[in-house]
């Protein structure tokens, strides 16, 4: 069993180190895009026949540049297409923030999303989160994900305000969705083995 795995906006690639601390025996290709120093080095490339697992705007990045190399999908608080659920001034004002006070810009963030002081302001990268925002706003995956034919679970949490209930429900099928009643935006760092069981349940019972 391999996995993939991409996290999203504002995070580097640790934040799926307690998970993957819970996955004995999975070999695991972390995709780190770029957005904040500090976590462990990400790959350029991963098996075909690997299960992708995106968090947040990881999974739309792993649908819009994966090229479906991948044999199963897993959404942990992902989304195919940010604005068509969100008004996009959301990310106007994450973008005008960014340019007025970066650090205090992702420090607001990752303390909605319930990751406070996630990374110091030095390890901020500002070309790549403001390329970043550009992605929640232009990137529209819909389609790409309806042409998938491929298993796929999604994990979300209730109280979720990056990624709202309402919005994970409109996205992914009820029956393909397990939901936390809290973790934040941030189900990897707060529930680990939470995420973990899920994923290997789900993996095993690939056919």
């Amino acid at each position: 069993m391999h996995l993939v795995l991409v996290h999203g906006w504002g995070f580097h690639a640790g934040i799926w180190a307690d998970m993957v601390a819970h996955l004995p025996g999975a070999e695991v290709t972390l995709i780190d895009l770029g957005f904040v120093e500090g976590g462990p080095r990400g790959a350029a490339d991963w098996p075909p026949d690997s299960i992708a697992v995106g968090h947040s705007l990881g999974l739309l990045w792993l649908l819009q540049q994966g090229r479906g190399r991948f044999r199963a999908l897993v959404s942990v608080q992902g989304f195919d297409c940010f604005c068509c659920h969100i008004p996009a001034s959301r990310i106007a004002s994450l973008q005008r923030g960014l340019r007025r006070d970066a650090p205090a810009t992702l420090e607001s963030f990752w303390q909605a999303s319930g990751a406070p002081h996630f990374a110091p302001p030095t390890a901020l990268k500002m070309d790549r989160l403001d390329e970043g925002l550009d992605w929640l706003l232009r990137w529209d995956a819909r389609g790409i994900r309806a042409k998938i034919d491929c298993p796929v679970l999604a994990l979300a949490a209730r109280d979720d305000v990056i990624v709202p209930p309402d919005m994970t429900s409109a996205i992914w099928p009820e029956a393909d969705t397990i939901w936390s009643p809290d973790g934040g935006h941030v189900l990897p760092l707060k529930h680990p083995e939470w995420c973990a069981r899920h994923i290997l349940e789900f993996a095993h019972a690939l056919p």
